[in-house]
């Protein structure tokens, strides 16, 4: 795929704001000069929407250069240049969030599977515009296409990958699938000399406190393919470690050899405090802390899950043989949660059930089959991956397909009751290449690509599809009778621009698990 100017509808043609180019930021589109509370003040970080409704979606943005607090302006729009405004009211500015603003409207002049556009603006100019589709309603017979991303550490490369997302036509949501920040130092790993990291107390990227993880939020959201990416789509992100601490499980830290500034429950809750500030992610009333739930998009139903607060502590450290993973009740969701996600599995009647999940629910064995290399995901809580995988072969659950982050590497394949295509399969599962972040095979540090990726593919027969080189993105699109998802990927994310191509394309059958190679 050759990355053009952003086409969603023609009217995106006419030089709607938000579309880019790779390299190319959001557009500006002059504000009209009205009497606005809020004097001074930029928009630097352009903005945002999220978990689009069939009347409306949640809104967000941030102003710079603030002393005080103070009211923006916020206007939606059936056009991009704002002639038929639907919707404007005034929002607070507040230090408490740290100059964030993040609304979720719900208008009945807004309607189902419609684009609109939006923008916030002060007394002194505009933000960028961004647009959004509110959701299809559900006997909708138009194919739902969802982009998925994950991993994107500043200092291994350009976004270059979310130069190749904004460019995508007709998404209806984005899913950021966890480690949307990376709160750990540097380290040796730095790939790009251009994209220090400089944020924490000591400048090397650790960030500990509230203020070291907006600043962290903030550096992040200053790539321009981001920015981009945000103006173009909505989109709605779930947490993995890395918003928190690295390899954390519920109230239990990662590393305990890590050096700390702050207990780990307060790093916990900074961490979580700023993804809520600069996501445009709405928070449950009774629930604050809560991101699983479910979206309902025509024929899909998004069940976003939560598998990092509400797990059992890691019954080995990663990335070593761990048997100790089928240990019975060992669980990854936590009571809650799982009953919650047996329960929509069950009643869904979607064609479509799409989990967004963190980590990978295929078993991946290296070098011994059946002794699985990665307790941090699925494989270190099995006997609960067992349990809700028989409970949707139990009850009769069809075309239930799983979208993943965390491990860096794409993988395509079929989800089965024990993980491996010994035990009866349930679902499919495509794990996305992370944006920048290290893989696999740089993780081995030499040998050849094609070698690793038929020894995964031999130790784990489940898999339809191993790449352990590329960085990239997926794209779903389910429609009645099939479900499509093609993996695409920038041809460098070392240099500031780069053309994105599709890597490898697949087809599941409504009422298979089989992936299909297209």
């Amino acid at each position: 795929m050759v990355v053009e100017p952003l086409s969603r509808r023609d009217v995106l043609k006419q030089g709607a704001a938000g579309a880019a180019v790779l390299g190319v930021g959001p557009v500006f589109i002059a504000a009209r000069r009205r009497r606005l509370p809020l004097l001074g003040g930029t928009f630097s970080l352009g903005v945002a929407s999220g978990v689009p409704v069939r009347n409306g979606a949640t809104l967000w943005t941030r102003v710079d250069g603030l002393e005080r607090a103070g009211r923006v302006e916020l206007e939606i729009a059936a056009d991009p240049d704002f002639r038929r405004v639907l919707h404007r009211e005034r929002r607070a500015v507040e230090a408490r969030n740290d100059f964030t603003v993040k609304r979720t409207i719900r208008s009945d002049r807004l309607r189902p599977g419609q684009q609109y556009f939006y923008r916030f603006e002060t007394r002194d100019g505009s933000s960028p515009v961004g647009r959004f589709r509110t959701a299809l309603p559900a006997d909708s017979a138009e194919p739902v296409r969802i982009g998925f991303f994950s991993c994107q550490k500043w200092h291994q490369g350009y976004y270059t990958a979310h130069g190749g997302l904004a460019a995508e036509d007709d998404l209806d949501l984005v899913v950021s699938l966890g480690d949307y920040i990376y709160e750990e130092p540097m380290g040796a790993k730095v790939k790009v000399p251009e994209r220090q990291d400089t944020t924490g107390a000591t400048g090397d990227g650790d960030v500990q406190t509230l203020a070291e993880y907006r600043d962290k939020y903030r550096l992040y959201k200053s790539d321009p393919h981001l920015l981009a990416m945000h103006a173009a789509h909505p989109v709605h992100a779930i947490w993995d470690d890395h918003e928190a601490e690295d390899d954390y499980a519920g109230e239990n830290e990662g590393d305990p050899l890590r050096p700390r500034r702050v207990p780990f429950l307060e790093r916990r809750g900074a961490g979580y405090r700023a993804f809520f500030e600069y996501l445009p992610v709405p928070r449950f009333r009774r629930d604050p802390l809560r991101t699983y739930g479910r979206l309902r998009l025509g024929s899909v139903d998004l069940l976003r899950i939560d598998t990092r607060q509400y797990r059992d502590p890691l019954a080995c450290p990663p990335l070593q043989p761990c048997p100790g993973g089928n240990a019975p009740g060992r669980s990854i969701l936590g009571d809650t949660q799982r009953a919650w996600l047996k329960g929509e599995l069950e009643r869904s009647t979607a064609a479509w059930k799409v989990i967004a999940n963190q980590v990978m629910m295929m078993s991946l064995d290296v070098g011994t089959p059946g002794v699985p290399i990665n307790a941090d995901q699925w494989d270190g809580y099995a006997s609960e991956r067992r349990e809700l995988l028989e409970h949707v072969r139990a009850k009769g659950v069809k075309d239930v397909t799983v979208i993943t982050g965390d491990i860096h590497t794409f993988f395509a394949g079929t989800v089965h009751t024990s993980g491996r295509i010994t035990s009866p399969a349930a679902a499919t599962e495509f794990v996305g290449g992370s944006i920048t972040s290290t893989g696999i095979q740089e993780s081995l540090g030499s040998g050849d690509p094609r070698a690793t990726e038929a020894g995964l593919r031999a130790n784990n027969p489940h898999l339809s599809y191993v790449d352990v080189e590329r960085k990239g993105y997926g794209v779903l699109e389910a429609s009645a009778a099939e479900l499509k998802v093609t993996f695409r990927a920038p041809r460098s994310v070392l240099e500031p621009t780069s053309q994105v191509d599709d890597l490898a394309s697949f087809r599941v059958a409504r009422g298979s698990t089989a992936v299909e190679t297209r």
